[in-house]
This record gives C-alpha cells, sequence and structure tokens, in this order.
C-alpha cells in the first residue's frame, strides 16, 4: 500500500510548517506571545518547490508581518479577511473556497477573528483551526455566556465534513481551567480527524501531553508536539477514499499510452484487485473482531 508522508514542525503557539514532499504550507506563524516561538528558517522555506502561507487573523500571536520577508515575493498567501492593508494576500471569509494551482483551500469560520482553513492537497486534507474553539470559562463564565459560546461554536463545526480530515490543528488552552479541552474534545467526537495536533496550549506542554491520554479515541490518535522545534513525520494511506488523486495517475498514464511514451511506470493497483478473502474468524477470536480499534494503524515518530 502506498502511503503518503506529512512532515510537520512545530513553531510554537499555533504556529506549524507542514512538508507534502516539495510543496511547504506554513500556518500562523509568529515570533510574538507570551510563550516561547520561533519563525522557520529561510533555507528550509527555499527549499520548497512550492509555498503557500496562510494567516488565519489579525492577532499578534497568529499573525507576523515578518512572514512576507521571511516567505518572499513567489510564495502565496492566503489570510483570513480582517488581516489588515497593505499586508497582501487572497482574503477569505467563511464559506469561500478557492483554488490555488493544486491546492483546493476552503475558509470556514471561528468564534473569534478571521477564520479557519481546510486544505486539500494532492489526496490529503488539513484542517487549521485558527481560533475557532469553544470559548468560555465555565468556572466564571455565567449561563447564559456558556450557552451563547456553545450554539456559536456548533454553528461554526456544523459544516466542517465529518471523517475527511486527515491532520487537524486544534486549541487545547490552559486559561479555560476545566474546559481547556472542550472544543477539541467536541471536535474529535463529531469531525473525527485521522490525527489531532494539539495548538494554543500557552507553552504548557503538560495540556498537550494530558489531552492526547484523555481525548484520543479510536477514530482519533492524538499528535502532541510539545516545544517549538519538535517535529514529526505522520504517513497516510493512499487508498481510493483518502486519495482522490489516485484518479489523476490514471489520466496521466492514459495520456503516456495515447502519446507512445515508453519507459514511463505509474502504479496503479485497482481498490478491488487489493481485497483478500478474510479467513474465518476462530471462537477465541471473535471477541476481539467485534471491538473498536484502538488506533488508526499509520505510524508515526518524533
Amino acid at each position: 500500500m502506498r502511503m503518503k508522508d506529512i512532515a510537520i514542525d512545530y513553531l510554537g503557539g499555533s504556529g506549524f510548517l507542514v512538508g507534502l514532499g516539495d510543496t511547504g504550507m506554513l500556518f500562523d506563524a509568529s515570533e510574538h506571545g507570551s510563550d516561547q516561538r520561533m519563525l522557520p528558517d529561510r533555507a528550509v522555506l527555499s527549499a520548497f518547490k512550492r509555498l503557500y502561507v496562510f494567516i488565519s487573523h489579525h492577532h499578534e500571536d497568529h499573525f507576523s508581518p515578518a512572514v512576507y520577508d521571511l516567505c518572499g515575493s513567489d510564495a502565496v498567501y492566503i489570510v483570513g479577511f480582517d488581516v489588515p492593508e497593505p499586508y497582501r494576500g487572497v482574503r477569505m471569509s467563511p464559506g469561500e473556497e478557492r483554488g490555488f494551482g493544486p491546492v483546493s483551500v476552503h475558509a470556514y469560520g471561528s468564534t473569534d477573528d478571521g477564520v479557519s482553513f481546510l486544505v486539500t492537497y494532492a489526496g490529503i486534507v488539513l484542517f487549521h483551526a485558527g481560533d475557532l474553539n469553544l470559548w468560555h470559562w465555565r468556572d466564571e463564565s455565567s449561563i447564559t455566556e456558556i450557552e451563547a459560546a456553545e450554539k456559536a461554536f456548533y454553528a461554526c463545526v456544523a459544516p466542517i465534513p465529518q471523517q475527511k480530515i486527515d491532520v487537524a490543528f486544534f486549541p487545547v488552552d490552559p486559561r479555560q481551567g476545566s474546559m481547556y479541552d472542550a472544543g477539541a474534545g467536541y471536535f474529535v467526537m463529531t469531525v473525527k480527524p485521522r490525527f489531532m495536533v494539539p495548538m494554543h496550549f500557552q507553552g504548557r506542554a503538560d495540556v498537550a501531553m494530558r489531552f492526547s491520554v484523555t481525548g484520543e479515541t479510536p477514530y482519533t490518535k492524538i499528535v502532541p508536539l510539545q516545544e517549538p522545534g519538535d517535529h514529526i513525520d505522520l504517513h497516510i494511506p493512499d487508498t481510493e477514499e483518502s486519495a482522490p488523486d489516485r484518479r489523476l495517475r490514471a489520466l496521466l498514464s492514459e495520456e503516456d499510452r495515447e502519446d507512445g511514451m515508453e519507459g514511463v511506470e505509474i502504479e496503479e493497483t485497482d481498490p478491488e484487485t487489493e481485497k483478500t478473502e478474510e479467513p474465518p474468524i476462530s471462537a477465541p477470536d471473535a471477541e476481539k473482531e467485534r471491538r473498536p480499534a484502538e488506533s488508526s494503524g499509520e505510524e508515526n515518530t518524533v
């Protein structure tokens, strides 16, 4: 089975650099904030053939003007509608969808400023929440404030496609006390991303680690990156469901044959032929078969 590799570098706060082969995606990078943060190295960014820069909103802990000089004029900048002029970029509002070459971007809402981003590239689906979260403090908020916050959050999450997201980046904020994981937990239960990477945890690595234990489900593996500079490689199975670019490869293969090209080898497998007959389940194993899998089975390393 083919695997798709996703390289993720944590920059602190809500900042991440995602590498998908020769394509880089920079999300909410900023050197500003109460906790330790960093911007990516210029040499690392310049190694990508294509670079997309995402800025969910104008808050300084999500947006640094330095990224324009760092990433250069060849990068594609995709920003929330509230990022002020003269900072350049294609501005997106909730509900908008745009294509940027091989990258498709859908902007969803936020319960703070700006937007959240759903990004699709080569069959991989990423979601960066920005400041989308269930922002209330049950220990301090009134019933009315809690109900309003919940209503706004549920409305923002409702249109996000379920069981389609490979990696979601989502806040777990310890300043919310006992409610620190309410938004992330709801997202895991309803949207069911394959992986979730906690963010916005105010430098409290223990909070991200705690959520990796309490928030994981049979559908979603929690991947805690604790300090700026931490790196992980995730491996996503390339299946008919998770990789629509399989059809693109088939089309390219047909064009090659029509053009009389030789020596171009494009591996293509039919999902139906990949299925093998399962052996009957013996009685001692029947109970195991009925239990949900404890994890998604993908190999990942820190």
